[in-house]
């Protein structure tokens, strides 16, 4: 049967034609979509807002935004379900600012946002990490009634957490009148990349006490918790949980819990698993234990990982070689160390803000400053990394005017200093090159504008102020900068 005969049959039974378009949107059928769309054209079939919407839904779920750009451009008449596909379509190809746009043009209009609209934008600011405009969705949500639903609470407790304010997102949470293991999964989630992890621990034995159905996300959640948080029984006891509920055939799982045991600094479990488990090894596993060898001051047994995966044919991706090179650069390892930089050049990752800031350390670190800043000024758009990397790499050279002056630069392009580039400074730039204010050392007022910093580094910083005899300047850094514990 072709396209017009269907039509033609269905030419009074939308409902048919809007299942047809749904089916072909949620199998990715773009050209039978695209198809369909014509022929109800070519036939003259009546243009009608419910079989817009579900063409809307089909091109955004296919990617084709610009298909459905335009076709929700010359509608005559939009209704929520119209503004909804629009937002949920940007959100989910990325277009993350334009789903924010389209969802205050839709208030402007006097459209009152669904649930389903709301988890669309909240998700849009929390990949952005847009905060403030989320704080103020969630406040419209409290207004119009939709803060607790569901869907809605498990992606503001989500925006929450992903933007490192786990206050806010256990309040969310909490407030949750019922919750099911997506709710649990962002708390669980967020309070481990956070780097709560006892929290994380805790709120998975709640989870587990409230009954609620376990899957593979919860699962790795927790086992990335016990391994940040060395808990090496209960780790344990979650891999026997993990293997009684079968999940441990999951690729995901088995990466989580590979990763869990070298973390733990148990190798010979972390590799005796990837051995058992040698079927469904991908990269992900494999750097997992590169890592964990690292860690352990193992680097001979990283490498031979690493040869390995060659003969394998798993290809390395960014991660491995951080953690390859970044050995290398801790035991001033230049053979290896540059070896692996020519891989990184081969594997096209040379711009990657981790690699990049990992190689400049490294030859810094191996006594080859010029090669070390070759390769900063290699990099098309350094990130605030491979910034951070050669204010470090000229501090540990004693270069202290140089080091204030890659700082100062930092500061005109807006880039943040880490802790890391504090502590560097503060003991190499300042005590070493005992450098002081009246010929140019680090701003107290660029210290204070960007020292933002979770850790109380302020005793690191008062100790190496004072071997430069900059006491002065310790008491008004001290005073001038609120540290949160």
């Amino acid at each position: 049967m072709t396209f017009q005969t269907l039509t033609k049959h269905l030419h009074k039974d939308s409902n048919t034609l809007a299942h047809i378009i749904q089916t072909y949107a949620k199998s990715k059928q773009l050209s039978k979509g695209k198809l369909l769309h014509a022929q109800l054209i070519t036939s003259g079939y009546p243009s009608c807002t419910y079989l817009t919407n579900h063409l809307l839904s089909m091109y955004g779920r296919c990617g084709q935004l610009g298909y459905a750009h335009k076709l929700f451009d010359e509608m005559p008449q939009r209704i929520l379900v119209s503004w909804t596909a629009m937002i949920s379509g940007f959100s989910q190809n990325m277009e993350f600012l334009k789903a924010i746009t389209t969802f205050c043009k839709m208030w402007v209009c006097g459209e009152s946002p669904n649930e389903f609209a709301f988890s669309s934008v909240i998700q849009a600011c929390s990949s952005l990490k847009s905060v403030q405009i989320g704080k103020q969705i969630h406040c419209l949500a409290l207004k119009v009634g939709f803060s607790y639903e569901l869907f809605v609470g498990s992606n503001l407790a989500d925006m929450y957490s992903k933007c490192g304010l786990m206050v806010e997102a256990c309040m969310v949470f909490e407030e949750m009148p019922s919750k099911d293991e997506v709710s649990w999964n962002s708390m669980i989630d967020g309070y481990a990349k956070n780097g709560y992890n006892e929290e994380a621990l805790v709120a998975f034995n709640k989870m587990l006490i409230e009954d609620v159905r376990i899957d593979q996300h919860l699962l790795c959640s927790a086992l990335c918790a016990c391994g940040a948080y060395k808990a090496f029984n209960f780790g344990r006891c979650l891999h026997s949980f993990v293997v009684k509920l079968g999940f441990n055939l999951h690729v995901s799982v088995g990466n989580a819990l590979t990763d869990m045991y070298c973390k733990l600094g148990d190798m010979d479990s972390g590799s005796r698993f990837l051995e058992i488990d040698s079927r469904d090894t991908n990269i992900v596993s494999y750097t997992s234990l590169i890592d964990g060898y690292v860690e352990t001051e193992q680097i001979e047994k990283a490498l031979t990982i690493f040869v390995e995966l060659k003969r394998l044919g798993i290809e390395p991706n960014e991660f491995t070689f951080s953690s390859l090179i970044k050995a290398c650069a801790n035991h001033a390892a230049l053979e290896q160390g540059s070896q692996l930089h020519a891989l990184v050049l081969k594997y096209n990752l040379d711009q990657d803000p981790f690699v990049s800031s990992i190689v400049v350390d490294m030859y810094g670190k191996c006594g080859l400053l010029d090669d070390s800043i070759q390769a900063f000024e290699k990099i098309s758009k350094a990130s605030e990394y491979t910034w951070n990397s050669l204010v470090g790499v000229f501090a540990h050279h004693g270069l202290g005017k140089e080091a204030i002056d890659v700082f100062n630069r930092m500061v005109v392009q807006n880039l943040k200093p880490n802790a890391v580039t504090f502590y560097k400074l503060s003991i190499h730039s300042i005590s070493r090159s005992s450098l002081s204010s009246r010929n140019g050392s680090l701003p107290l007022n660029s210290i204070t504008h960007f020292l933002t910093l979770t850790l109380p580094p302020s005793a690191l910083l008062s100790i190496d102020y004072l071997e430069g005899s900059q006491v002065n300047q310790t008491k008004s850094l001290i005073s001038a900068v609120s540290f949160t514990t």
